[in-house]
């Protein structure tokens, strides 16, 4: 009689396990059939958060990114790595170091797969986009410290597998905690003031899609996204768009008003808001969704995400 021994499921190590990205790829780990071992760090072990991640099944350590010996403890048995580190803008480079410190860890805890949640690739902003002149401190900050990230990961040859991803403007970013820094006003007037340009569409994602595609990367790490840089937009939107299906799930009146570009160059060396709406709107350039589409992974529309996100939309809008 033959007997087939199913594989084991690789030992997921994520960053960021409490935040949007973080928990919607734990929820797809575990709920794969077995269910994927998840590993995990976080700050406090009682925040809501870190209750989601326990009640999954993630096995969590509390520590910070600096307590080297407890993420190494924590990468212990882990396969893949889910990286996804945030620009902490008192300390630049202190995300390099994070990252670097992180890898060196998962190296040595014979981690062979990265799937790194990055940002829009300089590069291809540089080319629409005067980012040295025009984007403000801290997102040239981050920029630059995510292009240096990336260049640790493809150039340390420790890896069998690496992917890059990209993820658009976030659709998050019009709900609460976000909202109120990205997008100052909109919850309170109903008014969404940016420097973009009615008309043309914008480049949006669902924190949700950046995990549906680090799941596919894990599940095959030799196949198609295998050394991959992903572009992930689930929908391209115009700003009456997005006003217009925020109207019609909240019930309230939502209006875009456009800034000039005369008010771009007068306002983006002291409003951080005018210069990251600017960079939004390069972004769309490059940023396709018939690209993301070919890829077949499931995406989310702007619509869609808000009515899959009732509580969040009457928190923040009601």
């Amino acid at each position: 009689m033959t007997t087939t021994t199913t594989p084991q499921p690789p030992t997921i190590f994520l960053t960021s396990a409490t935040g949007s990205q973080g928990l919607n790829l734990a929820r797809l780990l575990r709920s794969q059939s077995p269910p994927w071992p998840v590993h995990a760090t976080v700050r406090s072990l009682t925040t809501p958060a870190a209750t989601t991640l326990s009640s999954l099944g993630v096995t969590l350590t509390q520590a910070s990114w600096d307590d080297l010996p407890s993420l190494s403890t924590s990468l212990h048995s882990c396969t893949a790595l889910f990286l996804n580190l945030l620009l902490d803008p008192s300390a630049p480079t202190h995300e390099l170091t994070q990252a670097k410190n992180i890898l060196s860890l998962a190296h040595s805890a014979g981690v062979k797969q990265i799937v790194y949640s990055s940002a829009a690739a300089l590069a291809s902003l540089s080319q629409h986009f005067n980012v040295d002149q025009d984007a403000n401190p801290v997102m040239l900050a981050s920029l630059q410290s995510k292009q240096a990230i990336e260049h640790e990961i493809k150039s340390g040859g420790c890896w069998d597998s690496w992917t890059i991803l990209r993820g658009a403007n976030f659709m998050e970013n019009f709900l609460e905690p976000k909202v109120g820094g990205m997008f100052p006003g909109l919850r309170e007037s109903g008014v969404w003031r940016g420097a973009f340009k009615r008309g043309v569409r914008l480049p949006f994602v669902a924190t949700v899609d950046i995990a549906r595609f680090a799941l596919e990367a894990f599940k095959d790490p030799g196949g198609g996204l295998k050394a991959q840089e992903v572009n992930i937009v689930g929908e391209e939107i115009t700003p009456e768009g997005v006003v217009e299906v925020l109207g019609r799930v909240t019930g309230r009146e939502m209006r875009f008003e456009e800034v000039s570009d005369e008010q771009v160059e007068r306002e983006k060396g002291e409003n951080p808001f005018i210069t990251t709406g600017l960079a939004v709107r390069m972004m769309g350039r490059f940023m396709k969704r018939e690209e993301t589409e070919g890829w077949g992974v499931e995406l989310t529309g702007f619509e869609e995400f808000l009515r899959s996100n009732e509580e969040g939309v009457r928190r923040t809008y009601w």
